[in-house]
């Protein structure tokens, strides 16, 4: 992953937990380093390492720890250079999610080793949509429920999200249904 996801990591941690905490989980992740270069690209590893890290350090489970960092994500990536293009994407919920793709596409431009995911949105009722989520990395749907609420918000909007089909051998993608709230 590329070293934005890890300060992303860092900046969540020092800003509700302050410096001393995130040095704490830096060593008990085993990294020397206590910051990382933002376009630089890093070893799955050393973020999986960082969320177990987080997770020894709370008592909390890696799916919560995932979907709060998922959340506070998307207000970290909109107070970072890469913040106009999640803008760009549109004003709505909806809108957002469907410019997912294209923001990763133009973020390839810059950091041409990234490898993001794709989702895929399908409108399936009134105010209810199947979202399509691929992605070659394991463990991250948590972090993926996190970034719709964070989507949401941004956009001012409630919704609801239920995971209702993981990745298996025959599925190259996990299935969430997201309904809009009034």
């Amino acid at each position: 992953m590329y070293g934005m996801v890890n300060e992303g990591i860092r900046s969540f941690i020092e800003k509700n937990h302050g410096p001393e905490t995130w040095t704490a989980i830096c060593k008990k992740a085993g990294l020397e380093r206590a910051e990382f270069e933002r376009m630089s690209s890093y070893d799955d590893s050393v973020t999986y390492d960082l969320v177990g890290a987080i997770c020894e350090h709370t008592e909390l489970q890696a799916e919560e720890v995932l979907k709060v960092f998922g959340e506070y994500w998307i207000e970290f990536v909109s107070d970072s250079n890469f913040g106009n293009l999640l803008r760009l994407a549109g004003n709505t919920f909806v809108e957002r999610v469907n410019g997912l793709d294209d923001m990763h596409e133009r973020i390839l431009l810059a950091m041409p080793h990234l490898k993001p995911p794709s989702f895929e949105l399908e409108q399936v009722g009134e105010k209810s949509y199947h979202l399509f989520y691929y992605s070659d990395r394991a463990g991250l749907v948590p972090m993926v429920v996190g970034l719709l609420y964070g989507l949401a918000a941004k956009s001012g909007e409630k919704i609801e999200v239920t995971y209702i089909t993981p990745k298996s051998p025959t599925s190259d993608h996990d299935v969430f249904e997201v309904t809009l709230l009034d």
